[in-house]
């Protein structure tokens, strides 16, 4: 079976692959480090909301992150499951809300940079949305 890179890879075959795709699947695969992360300790969603408050106080910080941040804050209220659900979504708006993600806070830094590595890597068999 193939995997969702491998699909994307697939479907990008003669004129390579989209690099936003590219980066859809790389964010898909940060989150999942994330939810591995949240449950295994739930309690770590209160370092998240903790990082969207201070955020959100700040007077520095531009409206539209302030709205995206308060998203999630009451998808958060609605519990774990509800955060997992949107982590994982491969929908349009579950991609959205990946965009404005308050969870790097969580994410071991190490497995980042292996993920970003890994996808960096396919960069020059990319070309731009579009093209």
């Amino acid at each position: 079976m193939a995997t969702a890179l491998q699909r994307v890879w697939m479907r990008g075959t003669g004129t390579g692959m989209n690099w936003h795709e590219v980066i859809d699947e790389r964010s898909i695969e940060l989150h999942g480090v994330i939810a591995r992360e949240l449950r295994a300790y739930p309690a770590k969603l209160d370092l998240v909301v903790a990082w969207i408050q201070r955020f959100l106080d700040d007077p520095d910080r531009g409206e539209d992150s302030k709205d995206a941040l308060q998203e999630w804050l009451q998808i958060i209220r609605q519990g774990l499951p509800a955060v997992l659900g949107v982590l994982a979504d491969r929908s349009e708006e579950g991609q959205r809300l990946r965009q404005s993600t308050p969870f790097a806070v969580l994410m071991p830094q190490d497995e980042r940079a292996q993920i970003f590595a890994k996808y960096e890597a396919l960069r020059a068999r990319t070309h731009p949305a579009g093209v």
